[in-house]
């Protein structure tokens, strides 16, 4: 047995267990505890809690010192309640008087200084609510020290600011709950968090505390009322009936900002409370007096779900398998919902990467973390090659890059991982992109190497790369693993929109900034020609996929935010033209096919900008295609001897020196017909449009 249920064993093993047990009434269910000693701290767990682990039992950690002055240790409760079940008798001093609080002193401390958390699939899920982050984290190193619990146990349910920085900079952005990066991620992450809390009613129970009740799941417990009266009256005294230590019932009692512990998913906030919760007390209260009978309780039930239907702010609120209905209640489960200016809006999930367990830095060497596997351990260990003598290593942490058509549950075994890390010599983080080599034949490696040495000696603006000396092992055999900065910038659909916007008037996008980023998308064009970048798989070259990333910087004399360049940052399909045939015919199919991948890039980015008219904008990106081609096709011009002079020993196979022989053949081709390639790009990009007046260099 692992995490908290191996907790649960080794506490009531070693502890020391204390005379009697506490019964309590809650939620119309008797309850009773029972208390271990184990040193200065004590846990108090209710009896049968761990045959219900499947049902995500509540558990409180609170220091003995803010109950009563002078005390040691900490206290762990752990109920199959919600959290107040185990709350109200602690605080009130039931609890084998642990608690020495005033009354007016309670609610406080319950807010502030006890923190609450949920078991999840073996592991303490943490919801850290008002608890002040230097509370958590002391609570975590008790959780993690004394408690026993390993890092891969202690997870942190809620993604804010402090929480995140804190422990990215342990190198544990791991612990961070991730957000779902796909709609079957958010359904996966609704089903791990409902709850029940004493009747038939199932809840998505959030970070913040908040047990949601959707419509459909309300539409179920009015359908009691013909099926199963008493179980209907059962889970309706649980929405409306006062229960002890609370002074109004669960739909009523605040949560957390204009929530209740009860919330009724899919209405505008303050509606359930003012609106639906009157008519089911009013229900409650004829049930109670006995003035109605089964046929009255079943029509009362109808209306009551028919309310609700009307009440709901969206029709799809109403459907559990809508779009919609996930992704807003996922955006309440998570707490993001109190994240973003206003309700109904979408928030930008971080859909590129996932935090994976590394290593914590002590005195500049790592101390690995539990679940690392060996291709962290690697990448962990060759970062300390890139630091400089006396330089150290203050904290990394690893990531997965998005894994195309893998669930969340898939963390770990992607392509490409990132890492970013910051030394004690430098004021800002820097980043690796390491990568599992898409082939595991022998010398891949090095033809992959040559690839980029030949295109940066050229030019084109590609990363450092590093093939390192120990693989990495997949499946059945090792495959070489390589290391390349990260481009600083963003994908051309990434870019933020208020870097387009006009600084005399954000509502309008400013032409300058649309033409000079054409011009770095045809820069961009003319390194992937020159490449010959072509994928035989899908017949593409990879142009405005994502693999050029567009860099801005603050003009001084501008007074604001511009593009400055375009880093071709993957060479990946490089040398795939198919024929290498030095003939007029290949070169015609060959530019033909880039400048139509290209003209359609271009399309789709002419489209979205309409404050620039599409013939200045395909202008200036032939403009940027010329200026880098003369660039490449001069440096070969000079260096010409070195160039063609270059014959790595490569395997046969790969056949290198024929296409890197065609690549050069090309690039003078494609300097010297410029002109005709101008006219081809407007011709595909325009529909039938011409160069604008003035000839090639308009």
């Amino acid at each position: 047995m692992k995490g908290v249920g191996a907790l649960v064993c080794r506490v009531r093993r070693n502890g020391v267990k204390r005379p009697g047990s506490v019964k309590t009434v809650a939620m119309g269910r008797n309850r009773r505890f029972t208390a271990w000693d184990v040193g200065d701290d004590t846990y108090i767990f209710e009896d049968g809690v761990s045959g219900h682990f499947g049902e995500r039992p509540s558990v409180l950690v609170v220091g003995k010192g803010v109950l009563k002055r002078g005390a040691k240790g900490r206290i762990m409760t752990m109920t199959t309640g919600n959290h107040s079940v185990a709350a109200f008798p602690l605080l009130d001093g039931r609890f084998w008087g642990f608690s020495h609080l005033s009354p007016a002193r309670r609610g406080k401390v319950l807010v502030e200084e006890t923190l609450c958390a949920n078991v999840v699939d073996g592991k303490l899920e943490i919801s850290q609510r008002e608890v002040a982050p230097e509370k958590v984290f002391e609570a975590d190193g008790w959780l993690t020290g004394v408690a026993g619990l390993s890092m891969a146990d202690v997870v942190m349910g809620e993604r804010n600011d402090a929480t995140i920085e804190h422990y990215r900079r342990l190198g544990q952005e791991w612990r961070v709950k991730p957000l779902a990066r796909t709609e079957a991620g958010m359904k996966a992450a609704l089903a791990a968090s409902v709850k029940r809390i004493s009747s038939r009613i199932s809840y998505y129970h959030s970070a913040k505390g908040v047990h949601f009740l959707s419509f459909p799941e309300f539409r179920r417990f009015a359908a009691l009322a013909r099926t199963e009266p008493d179980e209907f009256v059962r889970a309706l005294r649980e929405l409306t009936g006062v229960y002890e230590g609370n002074k109004t019932s669960f739909t009523r009692m605040p949560k957390y900002r204009g929530h209740h512990e009860i919330e009724f998913f899919g209405l505008v906030r303050g509606v359930g409370v003012g609106r639906l919760v009157p008519e089911l007390e009013k229900i409650m209260e004829a049930v109670a007096l006995g003035r109605i009978g089964r046929l009255g309780l079943i029509q009362k039930a109808d209306e009551a779900a028919a309310l609700y239907s009307s009440l709901l702010s969206r029709p799809e609120m109403a459907d559990e398998e809508s779009h919609a209905f996930v992704e807003t209640l996922y955006m309440n489960i998570t707490g993001e919902v109190y994240a973003i200016a206003g309700e109904g809006s979408t928030p930008a999930f971080d859909d590129r990467r996932t935090a994976l367990p590394g290593a914590t830095f002590v005195d500049g060497r790592p101390a690995f973390h539990p679940g690392a596997d060996e291709r962290s351990e690697v990448l962990l260990s060759n970062i300390r090659g890139f630091t400089s003598k006396d330089e150290r290593i203050e904290y990394a942490n690893v990531y997965e890059l998005g894994v195309e058509g893998m669930q969340e549950t898939a963390a770990g075994r992607g392509k490409t991982r990132e890492i970013v890390y910051k030394t004690d010599r430098s004021p800002l983080e820097q980043s690796l992109v390491e990568k599992l080599l898409s082939r595991a034949g022998k010398g891949y490696a090095s033809y992959m190497l040559a690839r980029v040495q030949a295109f940066k000696a050229l030019g084109i603006a590609l990363s450092e790369y590093r093939i390192l000396r120990r693989r990495a092992q997949t499946g059945r055999r090792p495959v070489d693993v390589y290391i390349r900065r990260r481009c600083e910038g963003e994908p051309l659909d990434s870019i933020p929109a208020n870097y387009f916007r006009d600084a005399g008037d954000s509502s309008v996008e400013d032409p300058s900034v649309v033409l000079a980023l054409a011009s770095l998308m045809g820069d961009a064009a003319a390194q992937n020609m020159a490449m010959k970048k072509y994928d035989p798989a899908g017949g593409t070259p990879f142009f405005g996929v994502g693999k050029e990333i567009y860099e801005f910087e603050y003009d001084i004399a501008a007074g604001r935010v511009v593009p400055v360049r375009v880093s071709t940052c993957s060479v990946r399909a490089s040398l795939g033209w198919p024929v290498l045939e030095y003939n007029d015919a290949n070169l015609d199919r060959c530019f033909g096919f880039y400048i139509a991948s290209f003209a359609g890039a271009f399309a789709s980015y002419a489209a979205a900008h309409p404050a620039v008219a599409a013939a200045d904008a395909a202008g200036a990106f032939m403009d940027g295609f010329e200026r880098r081609t003369r660039a490449m096709e001069w440096r070969l011009s000079v260096m010409r001897d070195s160039f063609e002079s270059f014959r790595p020993r490569l395997p046969p196979a790969f056949g290198f020196d024929r296409k890197w022989r065609f690549a050069m053949w090309a690039l003078e081709r494609q300097e010297r017909r410029l002109e005709s390639i101008r006219r081809l790009f407007f011709e595909k990009a325009l529909a039938g449009g011409g160069p604008p007046a003035g000839g090639e260099n308009a």
